[in-house]
Formats: C-alpha cells, structure tokens, sequence
C-alpha cells in the first residue's frame, strides 16, 4: 500500500472480502504518531470504529497533524480514567484467583492501567472485538494478556504467531505467497505444541489464501536423509496430523528446497503431494522461523503481513516495532478479515 493505493493482487482481494465489514478495532499504541497516518490510509477503505488507547491530549495532536479529527469513527480511551476500570481490575483479579495465583489491588490497577491489559479487557467484554498491538509495545508486552485473560480457544491449546509474506516474481507457493510459523510465541516447540501450531496455522492459511493450504513441516533432513530428536518429532506430528485430519495436506521432514522446487522434490521425495508446492511453512523452532521470516523481508523484498497472533479465537495481532503507517493499515484489515473467516466459521 503506497499513499491509500493497493499494490498486489492479494491486497485488492482481501479488500473486496471485507468491503462493507465494520467492527470495533482497538489499538494498544494509539499514542504512535505512525497509527494516526495509518489510519488516515485505513478510512479510506473501511469505516471501522477504532479505539485508540493513550493519553488524549498525545493521540489528538497526533490526529490533527495526519488530518484526522476525534469523531468520525475515531474514539479515544485512558485506561486509568475509563468507567470500566474498577470493573476490569475485578475480573483480573478474579482470573488470577482461578489460577491460585496472588495479585494485589496495587498490581491489579497497574496491570488495567497498562494499555495492552485495557485492550485485552475491552476483548473479554465484548467492548472491542479484535485489537492490534506492536508498534510500540514489545511482543512480551503484548503477549502477556493475551495468554492470561484471552487465551487459547476454539479446540487450540497454545497460542503461536504466523507471518504471511509474498516474495515479488516468485514461481514457488501460492504465486510467492507463503505462510511462515511459529514466528513469535514459542522457542522450541514439543510434539503437541507442533500438532497444535499446524492446526492453527491451517486455519489461518484458510482464511487468508484462495488455494488449499499445502503444509511442509521443515528440517535439515528430508524423507530419512539425516536423523535426530527434532526429527523423529516432525515424524509423529506429521503422522498424527493425518490420523486425525484427513483433510489437512501434510508433509514432513522436508528441507526448504524440497518443500518449494518441484524440481527439487521430484528427486528427493517424487510420491508426496505437498512436496515442491508448500505455502505453509512450520519451521523446527522459533531462532530459525523468525530469521527465515526477516531475511525474505529484506533481501527478496517481500511484502510482509503480521504477526497474526492464532489460537485465539479474538483477534489481536503484533506489529514489528519497525512498521511504517502502510503495514499498521495492512495488518488492520488483515484483522478484519481474520474476524470475518472466524464468524463465518462459527
């Protein structure tokens, strides 16, 4: 997106998909000046409601310089003068003793106080009902109420984080695009960990692409080629994934050639469906998924969209604190479609 124009094919079809799709979108870091232009290119596609959370005298300089005024679907919010924020220090109160977890009053107002909490509160009420964090806030930051207060749902168990990238004149994938996890949450994840962040990563790649997901889980090794621990787990996750979802097309242990060149997996593994076509890529940890991710950014300068936080059955996804105003606007109506894929889906 350059100055409110859609630049790919695949932005000009996310925006048609949610033309006419309104929601409430709350953004952690409203006191960014880099959201107010964002949402100046944002308006003039969707008519959204977004709630911005900061200081309020900050955020409407910040609207004033983009052109923007206060109003107009624009709505402003200091967590510590909200009406809600006793009722919301309650409620976190009460999950933390449902956890047998101690947590003062004190700590309880700091937390509610905390925008990234607000946020997450605003979500559990209904008062929002998908939310962006990230271009300020660390991933940490964020991540925090989302596991405690939003959680993992819809027959997931952890949360994970996906980044949808499409590499320019790319004949691999879907036409360059691919779908990279886990991107951000876990470091070296388990068998069931793995099972789960492909079942989440399927779900995403279903809202997001037009082709059938075709997952590869990537390794050193393809098909036997070397051997080890990480492997063996690939192995078993792969299996079980077929075991119990038929539907999902699979593959693994593959190297990333051998999941993207034809060529390539006609020599190693010629009998797989999935081999040489893969758009989902689950790589073996988090070291190796987010370097992969920034190296395709910055040297194939590839379009980036992300972090979709997935298991969640509320959006709220993480931007790269490095995002200009296009990849904050991207990124919200990537949320809104994730929203509309997940009601529709029921």
């Amino acid at each position: 997106m350059n100055d409110g124009a859609i630049t790919n094919e695949f932005e000009k079809k996310m925006m048609e998909s949610i033309d006419g799709f309104q929601k409430n979108i709350v953004y952690v870091d409203g006191e960014d000046i880099r959201l107010a232009y964002s949402l100046k290119l944002f308006k003039k596609y969707n008519n959204s409601n977004t709630i911005l959370l900061g200081n309020k005298e900050t955020i409407t300089q910040n609207l004033k310089k983009a052109g923007l005024n206060v109003g107009s679907q624009v709505e402003i919010i200091e967590p510590a003068q909200s009406p809600y924020f006793e009722e919301y220090k309650g409620r976190l109160l009460e999950i933390f003793r449902s956890k047998n977890k101690h947590v003062s009053e004190q700590e309880a107002e700091k937390m509610v106080g905390c925008p990234n909490y607000f946020a997450a509160m605003m979500l559990e009420y209904g008062q929002a009902d998908c939310g962006i964090s990230g271009s300020i806030s660390s991933t940490g930051a964020m991540m925090k109420p989302v596991i405690q207060i939003i959680k993992a749902k819809n027959g997931r168990k952890y949360l994970s984080g996906a980044v949808l990238q499409i590499v320019p004149d790319c004949p691999y994938g879907q036409n360059g695009q691919f779908l990279f996890a886990d991107v951000a949450v876990m470091p070296d994840p388990d068998q069931e960990q793995m099972y789960d962040l492909v079942l989440a990563s399927h779900d995403t790649a279903k809202s997001l692409f037009e082709d059938e997901p075709k997952i590869a889980l990537l390794s050193y090794s393809t098909k036997g080629s070397a051997g080890g621990e990480k492997v063996e787990q690939i192995k078993k996750v792969v299996e079980k994934v077929k075991e119990n979802h038929p539907e999902v097309k699979i593959d693994g242990e593959l190297q990333f050639d051998a999941a993207v060149v034809p060529e390539v997996a006609k020599a190693k593994c010629a009998d797989s469906e999935v081999a040489g076509y893969a758009n989902v890529l689950i790589f073996p940890d988090l070291n190796s998924a987010n370097i992969c991710v920034k190296v395709t950014q910055r040297l194939a300068r590839a379009d980036y969209y992300g972090t979709i936080i997935q298991g969640s059955n509320i959006p709220f996804n993480d931007l790269s604190r490095g995002s200009p105003p296009e990849e904050i606007a991207i990124l919200s109506f990537l949320t809104l479609k994730q929203l509309k894929f997940k009601e529709k889906k029921g």
